[in-house]
């Protein structure tokens, strides 16, 4: 039922033909797995004998799934990986896998950019036009159809493409992404519904297994919380919760919260868990099931079962009369009539065949209200026109509309524009222009040159180039105010004022030190011991002469 074919720089080669012609080409174990939203993947084992065996290469060779009933494409990308073999018996073969076109998305990079107020629109036409500018014309994929409406802020950083779409934009709560292919152009969609084709599966007539499965995780009294923890109690008659009636009297009161970090206001907070309020009370279930799918008896394909469908589950038995999306189809292929399908009653998230998405990267949709946290710029918080800026790179910033008003770098040093500090303390440091009222300072140096000014709680030296030349002050041993004057050194005290114990009135007995070198300019009662000894000296000559 169905050709394959390998294509190297356009030429087809066909690797498999559905014929009983045991001369036509032939490959073995032919298995395909489709996720809804994701890329797809078919393994296969090829022998020497087929002409394909030595013209497949890893990412280079394309290949596709036609249903030739009608030329459906049911698969189409490329070969991942190889892995060849041989056993005890000589047998030569190569296990090959495949992925689908959607993991073309992986081979470019997005560029590391703060997005801020963007649409799933405005993002996925971003992501795909850069995409398309740097790849080859088979592995471009053009915006489609994109009607989910959603608030997204975040800053890549050189994720891949596809990882960024899905890490960036996709909620699984709020549409489905998918790749449609028209007359050979891929379209990416990200819509809110999907219009599948319905397939009944009965009990009986075309069941053959069924598998049930639930997810506790739900409630039915939810707890809306958003930005800095806002609840909805002012505009929900003093209730902080939202009732889905049906799935109480279904259950039984049980409450569960949701964040919406991003809403700021209770009005929209109420809205949008209204909107979205059946996913939470819904009990999550997925059915694994296996079918007869009858369509394979048909001459077309349209009405196959396929990652597409919905399915009408009836089995009076375990009480399943419900229409479930298919969100994974596997199928081995010489086999196409009897698949494995898993059906959701509730959105998918993606994982898998993408490149297995690291669960503890931090998405778009985990921190709202202008927080994030990203390898690029470590933590951001931003509200309005104001940004808190933390990293081990840069320190600490605030910005207000785009002008740093206070800054903290990894070095220590500060830079800020009007402080209002209560009790602040300072053990060092260079102001400018300071107006204080009551400053209290136990120690501040008044310039960063070599001619200064060190203020200490009782007294001030004064520095001329580096070296103390003088200080004036209480002297810190008898606590009597005093004018000492320093040396050469800057440490032996050359000459010292002091009003002696006449401390209140300053009129006491002032003394001058030997070789102080002190010049009095004015009229003065002060002088030096040796000075009145030569004035002594110079009356008694003069006296003696006369």
């Amino acid at each position: 039922m169905y050709k394959i074919s390998i294509f190297n720089k356009g030429v087809e080669t066909v690797i498999n033909y559905p014929s009983a012609d045991t001369s036509m080409p032939k490959i073995l174990n032919q298995k395909l797995n489709k996720k809804r939203g994701q890329a797809g993947s078919l393994s296969f084992s090829i022998l020497t004998n087929n002409a394909g065996y030595n013209l497949v290469t890893r990412i280079a060779t394309l290949i596709t799934v036609i249903d030739v009933r009608d030329n459906k494409e049911v698969f189409s990308g490329r070969i991942y990986s190889i892995k060849s073999s041989m056993d005890n018996s000589g047998l030569f073969k190569k296990e090959i896998v495949c992925e689908g076109e959607m993991n073309y998305l992986h081979d470019t990079v997005v560029h590391s950019i703060i997005y801020e107020d963007k649409t799933p629109l405005d993002m996925i036409t971003t992501f795909l036009n850069a995409h398309n500018s740097s790849v080859e014309e088979y592995k471009k994929i053009y915006v489609g159809n994109i009607n989910v409406d959603d608030w997204l802020f975040f800053t890549a950083n050189l994720e891949t493409t596809l990882d960024a779409i899905i890490k960036y934009v996709y909620n699984e709560e709020l549409g489905y992404l998918q790749l449609r292919k028209v007359n050979g152009i891929k379209y990416l969609d990200y819509i809110k519904t999907t219009t599948d084709k319905i397939v009944n599966i009965e009990l009986t007539k075309n069941m053959m297994d069924l598998i049930e499965n639930d997810d506790k995780d739900f409630g039915t009294r939810i707890v809306p919380v958003g930005a800095n923890n806002l609840t909805i109690e002012n505009v929900n008659a003093g209730l902080n919760y939202l009732e889905d009636t049906r799935a109480v009297s279904e259950f039984g009161i049980i409450y569960k919260t949701v964040e919406f970090k991003d809403i700021e206001t209770d009005i929209e907070l109420k809205s949008q868990c209204l909107s979205q309020l059946s996913s939470y009370t819904t009990v999550k279930k997925s059915l694994e099931v296996g079918a007869l799918d009858l369509a394979t008896l048909a001459n077309t394909s349209a009405d196959m079962i396929d990652e597409n469908t919905s399915v009408h589950m009836i089995n009076s038995v375990m009480g399943v009369d419900e229409t479930w999306k298919v969100v994974e189809y596997d199928v081995d292929l010489t086999e196409a009539w009897q698949p494995k399908l898993t059906l959701s009653n509730k959105a998918i998230t993606l994982s898998g065949t993408l490149n297995s998405l690291l669960g503890g990267m931090v998405r778009n949709d985990g921190d709202y209200n202008g927080v994030q946290v990203g390898d690029s710029f470590g933590l951001r918080i931003k509200s309005d026109l104001v940004k808190i800026l933390l990293n081990a790179k840069e320190g600490i910033s605030i910005s207000n509309n785009e002008k740093k008003v206070f800054y903290v770098n990894t070095e220590g040093n500060l830079i800020a524009n009007n402080i209002v500090a209560n009790d602040m303390k300072a053990n060092r440091g260079v102001f400018n222009d300071i107006v204080t009222n009551n400053m209290i300072a136990k120690l501040m140096k008044t310039s960063s040159t070599t001619n200064y000014m060190i203020l200490y709680d009782q007294y001030i030296e004064f520095y001329h180039q580096s070296q103390l030349r003088m200080s004036v002050g209480f002297d810190g041993v008898n606590n009597l105010p005093a004018i000492k004057l320093y040396g050469e050194n800057g440490v032996e005290v050359a000459g010292t004022i002091s009003a002696g114990s006449h401390m209140s009135s300053l009129g006491g007995n002032w003394t001058i030190e030997n070789d102080s070198s002190l010049s009095v300019y004015g009229t003065t009662n002060l002088a030096t011991k040796q000075e009145l000894n030569e004035l002594w000296i110079n009356c008694m000559n003069t006296f003696v002469i006369k």
